[in-house]
């Protein structure tokens, strides 16, 4: 692979990448499931599609990121990130799911914000290590 195939540490699609990974840590800790079985191919029970359809929710709404990006870093299509966010949507109207949602957001957002801000002014370790 060249460098010209690697994204940069500031592309688009890695700032994606850490949010959805934050977000995805977050809404596990939350749900009490392993985060790796969010992105597994494999449904899970009725606790872990629930999970991974609010990981999906708060990743569209709370970071305005697409289906498709989402979709990819879940291993599903676009089609089943729109649907994973009406349910969710859907679900708001109980108080509790809603008060839930809002803490995790608000949890989700302060990690990639505090992940970012340590990153600003940091060479990439990759290019650092290139950089003899």
């Amino acid at each position: 692979m060249s460098q010209a195939d690697v994204p940069s540490p500031q592309s688009p699609q890695r700032a994606a990448d850490r949010i959805l990974q934050h977000v995805t840590l977050c809404v596990a800790r939350d749900f009490r499931v392993d985060p790796g079985i969010l992105t597994s191919p494999r449904r899970g029970g009725p606790r872990v599609a629930f999970a991974r359809q609010v990981a999906m929710y708060l990743a569209h709404v709370g970071f305005a990121l697409s289906f498709a990006s989402i979709g990819r870093m879940f291993g599903r299509d676009r089609t089943t990130v729109s649907h994973a966010c009406r349910v969710v949507e859907d679900r708001r109207d109980e108080n509790w799911l809603d008060r839930r949602l809002i803490a995790l957001e608000a949890t989700c957002r302060r990690i990639s914000e505090d992940a970012s801000s340590r990153s600003v002014g940091r060479p990439d370790r990759i290019q650092a290590g290139r950089s003899r």
